[in-house]
């Protein structure tokens, strides 16, 4: 006698013929059990191999194995129809556990990552300004490998990275909006230094150990550094209106030998208004803004925070002077 189930299924053929056709429902009901068990563990392998990567990200003091571990780790699906793991770090906390590892293999420690039970999200704090908010990555969902670092309470985008792209770049207008108008306000300029000197340093991190290209923008400290303004054949006027208020706050704006305008704030310290031509760099009539310090340590920037009269007339002429950012980037 045979003990497998027999299940008859009919078949109705197109010629009008039917077809009765035996299933060995025993057979059939194994080899599902087989496909699932193979889901299954094909599931499970994918999660180990997940856990792999994630050692890999918060263990390895290589630079190249880390940013391996981020790339892969974006992109990375954990859950399959088989298998949901119901809690999981978002896109945006890998690259916040990759930009604190980076920094702690060069001994640096001075973001603090922390983990909000509310928001169910990672984040960064700074010590002397965490009173004023914090720090969180936001995906770029236009272009692959892509976030902004971004304050969460203004939603200021302080720079955005792309690792497909292999670039790093910071946001002026963000920068201003924040870090001028806001913390001037709240914090005295050491305070808000050490944080501008971390996120150059994370600049050069990007730069020295992956090669990215990193557009420092409005912090660049050097010397050979041309801001251009968005405006760029700038109006007589405004550098009219630069004279006045320098001439109140004690110092004199004046002319150079190609008509550039020069404004010597203290010595070894000196700011030149001018397009490209006048200062000698390029035939192209783009205004452009340089700092000139002996140290090589401060930067547009610097000056916004520093310089009552400067910040005033720059912020008063926006539409005018500010600083250019990369409009593929940002708005």
């Amino acid at each position: 006698m045979n003990n497998t189930t027999e299940n008859p299924t009919v078949i109705f053929q197109p010629d009008g013929t039917v077809e009765t056709v035996v299933v060995d429902q025993a057979i059939s009901t194994t080899t599902r059990l087989q496909n699932f068990n193979g889901e299954l563990k094909s599931s499970l392998q994918n999660g180990l191999e997940f856990t792999a990567l994630l050692d890999q990200l918060i263990q390895t003091n290589d630079p190249h194995e880390l940013l391996d571990a981020v790339t892969q780790l974006i992109d990375y699906r954990l859950n399959s129809d088989f298998l949901i793991f119901p809690q999981q770090y978002s896109e945006a906390d890998f690259y916040l556990i990759f930009l604190s590892r980076l920094l702690q293999q060069h001994q640096n420690n001075q973001l603090i990552l922390q983990s909000s039970d509310r928001h169910h999200e990672l984040y960064h704090e700074f010590p002397g300004i965490n009173a004023a908010g914090y720090f969180t990555f936001q995906i770029d969902a236009q272009n692959a490998g892509g976030a902004y670092y971004v304050e969460r309470q203004s939603q200021a985008r302080l720079f955005y990275v792309n690792f497909s792209k292999h670039i790093l770049k910071f946001n002026a207008t963000a920068v201003t909006s924040l870090l001028v108008v806001d913390y001037q306000k709240k914090f005295v300029y050491p305070t808000v230094k050490k944080f501008v000197l971390l996120l150059i340093k994370i600049g050069h991190l990007f730069k020295e150990d992956f090669g990215f290209d990193v557009d420092f923008n409005i912090l660049d400290q050097s010397n050979s550094a041309m801001y251009p303004v968005i405006k760029a054949d700038l109006p007589a006027e405004s550098l009219d209106k630069l004279f006045v208020v320098a001439s109140k706050a004690g110092h004199m704006l004046k002319a150079g030998v190609n008509g550039e305008a020069i404004l010597e704030l203290k010595p070894g310290l000196i700011v030149t208004f001018g397009d490209e031509a006048q200062l000698g760099m390029t035939e192209q009539e783009q205004w452009v803004i340089n700092v000139n310090d002996s140290d090589e340590e401060l930067s547009w920037f610097d000056l916004l925070f520093n310089y009552d009269f400067i910040r005033d007339w720059y912020l008063d002429n926006l539409n005018l002077l500010e600083i250019k950012v990369d409009p593929r980037y940002f708005d």
